[in-house]
């Protein structure tokens, strides 16, 4: 009878150790995934789920609804992201919460009219939305910040690093799709390419008068995700979901602000209540590669000369320079041809307007260098110029 508890006590330590190990194997992947890098060639498709849940759970409460009002009428539904959390204190004690969130400008913007327009947030567990002020917007990038009180305790998002975010990345995108119904819908791709350059309609008459920088993936969005967070698989911000391109013949193209532009435009402008003011080159200019005959003529343009050798034409032809702005007077002229601005090849135009405009790479004061095809000597010359504001 002793012998059999014995053999019976056993079975149960022996238990009881497997389930702590299989406790502790899951507090350490947890822990591996938020502070280190993952192995993802040593990891099981269990661990790689865990590892997207971690990441999820990590941020999922950081999502949040945002409601635009017209009187007490809903206009629009969107999504926001908590990046920043500040303390209220009254004698040194707690008593409120102030967060700020990244939205996407179209989401708590109205029209152009006087009408009584009001943001609210919407935290998902509660039945009440609270009212939210709207403390800056960009007019160009698709970017706002709003801030709201709560005496609930939320942790903010992290910005991922200045790391590359490199093509077939997995991405995690959290929002709303059509509305609080689905509050806090998760769903999971890969970043198809971590960066495009995309003409952009800013001020809705139907003609794009902008161009940015935008990320890629394939990730599943929809109305409603506008404004929400594009998270890695550590449950790091790298982007705000803004728009889709929607056809009968595409699917799954998804477009994110990178997380890069965002943090700038963030911390560095909207929440010091600084103007933004972009550089410009200042010139007016015609891709090289949409250049034909019949534009030659029509445009009365000099013909493009043969220094491409084998390659495909590329560049600026300059066919208008902006008085007082950065290319005047840099030995530039009307009918040359700008081949690259710091060691940047222009194949189309935007390529260097969406740089410009990010306000990541470059800033008003900067110095760029760039390379031209000089008509006046048949030569190909390099310039050095310093970037003016064009806001």
């Amino acid at each position: 009878m002793k012998k059999r508890w014995q053999i019976l006590l056993l079975i149960i330590c022996s238990l009881f150790m497997l389930s702590s190990c299989e406790i502790l194997r899951e507090r350490q992947i947890k822990n591996n995934i938020i502070n280190t890098v993952v192995d993802y060639q040593t990891m099981s498709i269990e661990d790689f789920q865990n590892a997207v849940e971690v990441a999820v759970d990590r941020v999922k409460d950081a999502v949040i609804g945002v409601t635009l009002k017209k009187g007490t009428d809903r206009v629009s539904i969107g999504s926001g992201v908590i990046y920043k959390r500040e303390e209220i204190k009254i004698l040194d004690e707690v008593v409120n919460y102030k967060y700020y969130v990244i939205t996407n400008r179209h989401v708590v913007k109205g029209d152009n009219s006087n009408d009584n327009y009001n943001v609210s947030v919407y935290l998902g567990d509660e039945d009440k939305e609270l009212p939210a002020t709207v403390v800056g917007m960009d007019n160009k990038v698709d970017i706002a910040l709003i801030t709201f009180v709560h005496s609930r305790l939320i942790n903010p998002v992290e910005f991922a690093g200045d790391e590359e975010i490199k093509k077939g990345s997995f991405a995690i995108a959290i929002g709303n799709p059509d509305g609080y119904d689905y509050y806090g819908s998760v769903t999971f791709g890969v970043v198809s390419s971590p960066l495009r350059y995309i003409n952009d309609d800013t001020d809705g008459d139907g003609v794009n008068d902008y161009s940015a920088e935008y990320l890629q993936h394939d990730v599943a969005i929809n109305p409603g995700n506008s404004g929400g967070g594009l998270f890695n698989i550590y449950g790091q911000l790298i982007g705000i979901n803004t728009l889709k391109l929607v056809n009968t013949d595409i699917d799954n193209m998804g477009f994110a602000i990178p997380h890069r532009v965002v943090k700038i435009i963030m911390t560095e402008y909207l929440e010091k209540g600084k103007p933004i003011i972009r550089p410009r080159l200042g010139v007016l200019g015609i891709e090289v590669r949409s250049i034909t005959e019949s534009v030659i003529q029509r445009d009365n343009l000099k013909e493009i000369p043969d220094i491409y050798g084998d390659e495909q034409q590329y560049g600026i032809y300059v066919s208008g320079i902006t008085e007082n702005g950065s290319i005047e007077g840099s030995g530039i002229e009307v009918d040359d041809i700008i081949l690259e601005v710091d060691n940047i090849k222009i194949t189309r135009t935007n390529i260097i307007t969406a740089k410009l405009n990010s306000l990541v790479d470059y800033k008003v004061g900067d110095v760029v260098t760039i390379k031209y095809y000089d008509r006046s000597s048949n030569s190909i010359k390099t310039t050095n110029v310093t970037l003016k504001s064009g806001d």
